[in-house]
């Protein structure tokens, strides 16, 4: 209901003069475009946004490749597969979501090997020479090479080659991609289970606010 007093006072100027009926229609429609146009205040406690899929891992962007012919079938194998992209040798099994990628990036610790995702329960990790994880296959396969622009699921795995001399692994909350000039580890929130990224100054701007990868769109299995 219009307060009859107030709108006694907006239809009389400061000098005591009455102002049109018409005026004060129109003084009572800006104020209420303004307010409309305001609308009400942000919240400071709104939630940021969350983690955004990292382009290495939209496999919207890549082609499927069939998983066989990256599979070893020699008996000391122990049916792992395993990819060569650019200068990066990855393997895959014998266990569920189990990989390794081997090489050294720039941003890697002096002397590691690789980097390793156990069981999507522990990693990525360096590993470090002298101990007992082994790249490569025992039986001497020769990995294929994942064509650029394509991906393979092997074991809850999926290993893409999102451009020359880059490859991206992942399991279910754990992920790790190389480049010649930097890596960058994926693990969840608050896990202690795995090895530092590095500075933010040496990553992409894309890649420098989140350690994690987002619950949608689930990864393949």
């Amino acid at each position: 209901m219009v307060d009859v007093g107030r709108q006694q006072h907006l239809r009389t100027s400061r000098t005591g003069r009455r102002l049109p009926a018409k005026a004060t229609v129109v003084v009572a429609l800006a104020v209420t475009v303004v307010a409309v146009l305001a609308g009400p205040a942000p919240s400071s406690s709104a939630a940021p946004p969350g983690p955004t899929l990292p382009a290495e891992f939209d496999l919207s962007r890549y082609q499927p490749v069939n998983p066989e012919q990256f599979r070893s079938l020699a008996y000391v194998d122990n049916g792992r597969g395993f990819l060569r992209v650019g200068r990066w040798m990855c393997q895959i099994g014998p266990g569920y979501r189990y990989v390794g990628c081997q090489g050294h990036p720039a941003t890697a610790p002096p002397d590691v090997r690789g980097a390793a995702i156990s069981g999507d329960q522990q990693g990525p990790w360096w590993v470090p020479p002298g101990t007992t994880y082994r790249f490569g296959a025992p039986s001497g396969f020769r990995p294929p090479t994942l064509p650029i622009g394509s991906r393979v699921t092997l074991y809850g795995v999926t290993c893409t080659a999102p451009r020359a001399d880059v490859v991206a692994c992942r399991t279910g909350s754990r992920a790790m991609i190389f480049t010649p000039g930097w890596h960058k580890f994926f693990f969840p929130s608050g896990d202690i289970a795995h090895s530092p990224n590095p500075a933010p100054r040496y990553l992409p701007p894309r890649l420098q606010y989140w350690n994690q990868l987002p619950v949608s769109p689930a990864p393949p299995r």
